[in-house]
């Protein structure tokens, strides 16, 4: 037995074990069962030798190093937006493998530092934006902190309305709770003014990848995509010539349409853009003096931009889905009711909408530039949450110490469960899968150029010029040069005014 199977089998029976956990407490009626089940989880995989525990049993030994301290009932106000608030909001169990995880991290919080958590919503991104500038601006102690979509929330970012994550006690970004995007990526002179904790749920769930069926992978004789993907050899110009022929007219009208079966099925929106990141061509990147330079134009964007046009609309069998119900998601939803052997989509396609899925599924990541780029990269969907601090809070320690603990018990509670359990052993379906996913999230990319972009920035740019079948990179940039580099230099400058104090 390889050492990679062992780690699945141990990792399952961990997820046995927390799910057992977890199902006990739902059906009880007192919090303090389900601490108590927990407590015997965790005992149970501290008596077991280091060296046989999987990853996700390891995560539940990590401690923090946080005082503990009374904060006599504090109301800890959190702002969300209307996507995805099952993650923070979970007021108790619901016998939901991932709601009682959500709940059971807060219940932890909750009674070690003898607090409470209301959950304001204002409405989507764009009125929790509103909501939390209004607040600060009018000196209004309204929130505690903000998990909100990532782009919108650094557009208010820059009315410098939100701490310095590195001014906040306690909170230690060099925590394995933290993306380490964090500071290799976001972080730019000292100041970081939002960030990517585990808190945060989806911005895991929303990490780009591909999905195929794998009866149909085997009905065209495409081999093992594992093995492709492995070798390195999983690259757009594969992708191309492995679906390009691939469509069945199923009802027979001679027309493209939803009904019919294609080779590979996509959306037109982020998933599009996604590709740039997959390139390794991000819009910004960190040099060895630390400053970030705007590095969107490289020699290859004219071919990135000429390859995904051929594809999308010279290819028969690709469906690109320009319907607006399929605005995000096409590819999922075609892939879903089985009209398509590839498709682009998140990771979290598999909790939120492949749990009857019958067909037999496989995920790898999107496709390299080239077999000499070293890595798969994925971007995180731009509608995934990041979290900021205001200004107006009252006890800075306080703060810290409730946050970094959110993020804490989200990575030893919430995200195993997520990524062990959801995608793994209940969704996934083999051992090879799981490998991926782990790849997967381990590189995940979070771009400075892309977070700061604001929809004034160019990490839209190629999705736009896919829809508009323009390949003309250089005219583009020509046009939008001028705008784009305004807008990161605003960016830059309200960097320094932090880092000036």
């Amino acid at each position: 037995m390889s050492n990679s199977t062992k780690k699945i089998i141990s990792a399952i029976l961990a997820a046995s074990l927390l799910i057992s956990a977890m199902f006990s407490a739902s059906c009880g009626s007192q919090p303090s069962d389900t601490s108590k089940e927990q407590e015997s989880v965790t005992t149970e995989i501290e008596t077991q030798p280091e060296e046989t525990l999987s990853e996700l049993e390891m995560r539940r030994l990590v401690k923090d190093d946080l005082p503990e301290n009374d904060f006599d009932g504090y109301e800890f106000r959190v702002v969300i937006d209307n996507y995805g608030m099952d993650a923070y909001d979970m007021p108790e169990p619901t016998g939901d493998i991932i709601d009682d995880a959500v709940y059971q991290r807060n219940f932890n919080v909750s009674e070690r530092y003898n607090v409470s958590f209301t959950f304001i919503q204002p409405g989507d991104y764009s009125a929790t934006g509103n909501f939390m500038q209004k607040a600060v601006l009018a000196a209004d102690d309204a929130f505690d902190l903000g998990a909100t979509h990532v782009v919108n929330t650094s557009s208010v970012a820059l009315k410098k309305v939100f701490m310095n994550w590195y001014d906040i006690p306690y909170v230690n970004l060099e925590n394995p709770w933290w993306s380490r995007s964090n500071i290799e990526d976001l972080t730019y002179d000292g100041v970081a003014l939002l960030t990517i904790g585990d808190y945060v749920l989806n911005s895991v769930g929303g990490t780009y990848c591909m999905y195929f069926n794998r009866q149909e992978a085997e009905n065209y004789n495409l081999g093992n995509m594992y093995e492709v993907v492995s070798e390195g050899k999983w690259t757009i110009d594969r992708l191309s010539e492995t679906t390009k022929e691939i469509y069945q007219d199923l009802n027979g009208d001679g027309q493209r349409t939803l009904d019919d079966f294609y080779g590979f099925a996509t959306g037109v929106a982020s998933n599009i853009g996604a590709y740039l990141w997959a390139f390794n061509n991000p819009v910004c990147k960190r040099n060895n003096d630390g400053t970030i330079s705007v590095t969107v134009k490289t020699e290859k964007m004219n071919s990135i931009v000429e390859k995904l046009n051929k594809i999308m609309w010279e290819n028969t069998g690709t469906y690109y889905g320009n319907n607006p119900d399929h605005h995000h998601s096409g590819g999922g939803a075609m892939f879903r009711v089985g009209k398509a052997l590839f498709a682009n989509s998140t990771i979290g396609t598999a909790v939120t909408s492949f749990r009857e899925l019958e067909a037999d599924y496989g995920i790898i990541p999107y496709p390299k530039w080239d077999e000499e780029q070293k890595d798969y990269r994925s971007l995180v969907d731009g509608s995934h949450g990041a979290e900021v601090v205001p200004i107006t809070i009252q006890n800075p320690e306080r703060t810290g110490i409730i946050i970094e603990a959110l993020n804490a018990e989200s990575y030893r509670q919430v995200i195993p469960i997520y990524i062990e359990t959801a995608l793994k052993v209940k969704y996934a379906r083999d051992a090879e899968c799981v490998e991926v996913l782990d790849m997967l999230i381990a590189n995940r990319f979070f771009d400075f150029g892309y977070v700061y972009d604001g929809w004034n920035g160019a990490s839209f740019w190629l999705e736009g010029m896919i829809q508009k079948k323009d390949s003309d990179f250089e005219s583009f940039y020509a046009k939008n040069e001028k705008k784009m580099l305004k807008h990161y230099e605003k960016v830059f400058d309200i960097f320094a005014e932090y880092a000036e104090g």
